[in-house]
């Protein structure tokens, strides 16, 4: 059956996954910020940052499968995006950042995202990636990530990614044996308010003629 076939989030992140995404995530965490933090004098572009009483998100998505991948949805349940998610694609073996930082009256920075094959090739798999950086850097960062069909992923209800995300940890590792999808993520704390969230998006096995 296909529920037998699932492979449920094991908590952590893989060695190799580690050492795909740590390449970049620095690189990339660094020019976020520093984008962020540009005073705005009279431009639309940038953005004022307090970084010394909001937490600070940043992202960095790496795409490993040969497919290109779009965002299809996100969801705020704390905070909201300074930096938006890439909205249109991440190719093939690329990557993709964004910064998410906590709203004054909600403490801490609570999101999720689906990502999915936009393509007309088959199969139509999708990454979920959910994330919770509480206000205080003494509470546990969880990261949840799921992977597989993306019809399936997209009929999944905010609510019930948030129960999987609160039961999560700091990092997580899903492989669907159906589809052959996997996913992987953690999240680090660098600062009293900052916090860098790395994961992978891959498919690891292929999938047999019908």
């Amino acid at each position: 059956m296909a529920s037998a076939q699932q492979a449920r989030d094991t908590s952590r992140i893989t060695e190799e996954g580690k050492a795909t995404i740590n390449e970049q995530a620095k690189e990339t965490q660094a020019a976020l910020q520093a984008k962020c933090k540009l005073n705005r004098k009279g431009s639309q572009d940038e953005l004022v940052l307090s970084t010394g009483e909001l937490v600070l998100v940043t992202g960095v998505m790496k795409n490993l499968q040969r497919r290109g991948i779009m965002l299809q949805k996100s969801y705020d349940w704390k905070g909201q995006f300074i930096s938006k998610p890439p909205d249109k694609t991440i190719g093939e073996h690329a990557d993709g950042a964004f910064v998410h930082q906590g709203a004054p009256s909600i403490v801490g920075s609570k999101g999720a995202m689906i990502y999915g094959h936009f393509d007309h090739a088959s199969p139509k798999l999708g990454w979920l990636l959910a994330w919770c950086r509480p206000d205080s850097s003494n509470e546990l960062n969880k990261v949840y990530v799921e992977a597989g069909n993306l019809v399936k992923l997209m009929g999944m209800e905010w609510s019930d990614i948030a129960q999987k995300l609160d039961a999560s940890r700091s990092s997580s590792r899903y492989q669907d044996r159906e589809t052959g999808a996997t996913a992987d993520a953690d999240i680090k704390n660098y600062g009293d308010k900052l916090a860098l969230l790395r994961a992978s998006f891959d498919h690891s096995a292929p999938i047999p003629n019908r």
